[in-house]
């Protein structure tokens, strides 16, 4: 990769520091690389390998590569080891990803009104708040729970969703997968199976979950047998849709496959459906921060709602609500390098730059979401950016949350777009609104920032506090 530039600390230990740096700090090296080879590619090294950075003008040709020339799977199994993490079966036939296209997105309407039940009740539970009475509550603790007993509403159902052990399961799964795939980093490939099974606890997770899911389970197979196409109140979530498919039926292999749907829903951005506790921790917090958008996205939400309820068509309607949403993604970020890939051939990019086999790359996606060449005034928090820029371009689809562009990364793009994208949509809004409805809020005496990076992450700031009290007048 010598004839790629690099960014960062010259000298014999020069990339070993830039490495380490880039733990903490790595939207600002990136930024440096950014600006200083603007349309070129330039490397950044990490603590195992280097890394090509590409631009704007590159994500094309990431659009237009098949999976055999730059792989989005490749890279994402040398980062968690899925085949060790989550089972072999998983991953050799991942229908799930179907599913989520298919099902989950075509059945949203349906979804909706429970979703929207769960989080009323994940956040009355959560909060526990007394009448006129502010709270200090930490925002990514609190969301996390929200978020993942309103996934599980539409992954497993009710009450399943409510268990307090499955939750806790499914909320101490990311870090579990993360840690444990980084152990598995560190072994050559002939001693993976070894090391799996003493690096993991793949085994122990799943027993656990399928002893939650088994008796379920073994009641709607009862239940399908008996009535076929005519049980009137069949469940409507995900792991009613895995069963319909007649792939599997055992206990085990359906806990393993709603475990990685859940990973799937909270994980780092880019994978799969957007880290939507850390985009809602962010945007709780943005809200707290300008307090001025808070009665305009109110009166928004009580005029549209009050009409046409909790229902997808009335999500659609809210403008404002979506505008903030994006705006937070896009200000906040959850990624300083996106798009991430590994090179399973050699290939030549549309502007000559060579990238050998093996390499990884990824794209500048924070620099290029804070570029003033794309966003006016981009280092400025606008929550009706989007919203101006609809009625100013006439292109209502390009500003949507869900849209995917070469400005607009935060869902990934190309083939490996996240699948779930329109149901993180939907909780994220359902969400939003409900609190802005539902409660007041402000910042706290003390201020914190609303991310932090752990490497090239950007996830919410576990430290972050808002006051929150439940409005008399809902």
């Amino acid at each position: 990769l010598n004839h790629i530039p690099s960014v960062g600390s010259f000298g014999p230990l020069g990339s070993y520091w830039t490495a380490i740096k880039s733990l903490t700090n790595s939207p600002k090296i990136v930024q440096e690389g950014y600006n200083k080879y603007k349309a070129a590619a330039f490397k950044i090294p990490n603590l195992g390998h280097w890394v090509v950075v590409l631009n704007r003008d590159h994500v094309d040709d990431i659009i237009r590569a098949s999976d055999k020339e730059l792989s989005f799977h490749a890279a994402i199994d040398d980062y968690v080891r899925p085949v060790y993490t989550f089972g072999r079966q998983i991953i050799d036939d991942a229908y799930h990803y179907s599913i989520m296209k298919s099902q989950l997105t075509h059945n949203l309407s349906a979804v909706v009104p429970d979703v929207a039940d769960e989080i009323v009740a994940a956040l009355d539970e959560t909060l526990d708040l007394t009448e006129n009475e502010w709270k200090c509550v930490p925002v990514l603790k609190t969301v996390e729970k929200v978020v993942c007993r309103a996934g599980n509403r539409a992954f497993v159902g009710y009450p399943l969703c409510r268990d307090s052990d499955w939750i806790e399961l499914n909320m101490q799964l990311t870090n579990a997968i993360i840690k444990e795939g980084f152990i598995l980093s560190l072994f050559p490939k002939f001693m993976l199976p070894l090391a799996a099974r003493f690096a993991t606890k793949t085994t122990n997770r799943v027993k656990h979950g399928a002893r939650h899911l088994s008796p379920i389970i073994t009641e709607r197979l009862k239940r399908m047998e008996e009535y076929g196409e005519k049980w009137n109140d069949k469940p409507d979530d995900f792991l009613q849709w895995c069963l319909d498919e007649g792939k599997e039926t055992s206990a085990d292999l359906l806990a393993a496959r709603m475990l990685a749907i859940n990973f799937a829903a909270t994980h780092v951005s880019g994978f799969a459906f957007g880290n939507n506790h850390t985009t809602f921790a962010q945007t709780l917090y943005c809200l707290a921060a300008n307090p001025q958008y808070i009665q305009p996205l109110r009166e928004e939400v009580q005029t549209i709602v009050g009409k046409d309820g909790w229902t997808k068509e009335a999500l659609a309607k809210l403008r404002k609500v979506e505008s903030f949403l994006k705006e937070a993604q896009r200000f906040e970020g959850n990624a300083s390098l996106g798009i991430k890939r590994r090179a399973l051939k050699d290939i030549t990019l549309s502007d000559g730059t060579f990238v050998p086999k093996g390499t990884y790359i990824c794209v500048a996606s924070h620099a290029i979401h804070h570029d003033p060449r794309i966003y006016e005034d981009p280092d400025t928090f606008d929550p009706y950016r989007y919203m101006k820029l609809q009625e100013k371009q006439g292109d209502s689809s390009r500003y949507q949350l869900v849209a995917v562009n070469p400005e607009s990364l935060m869902f990934g793009i190309g083939k490996a777009v996240c699948p779930g994208r329109f149901f993180a949509a939907m909780m994220l809004k359902l969400m939003f609104a409900h609190i802005i409805l539902s409660y007041d809020l402000k910042l706290g005496d003390i201020s914190y920032s609303a991310s932090l990076c752990i490497g090239p992450a950007i996830v919410a700031n576990s430290s972050a506090k808002v006051m929150l009290r439940r409005r008399s007048d809902e």
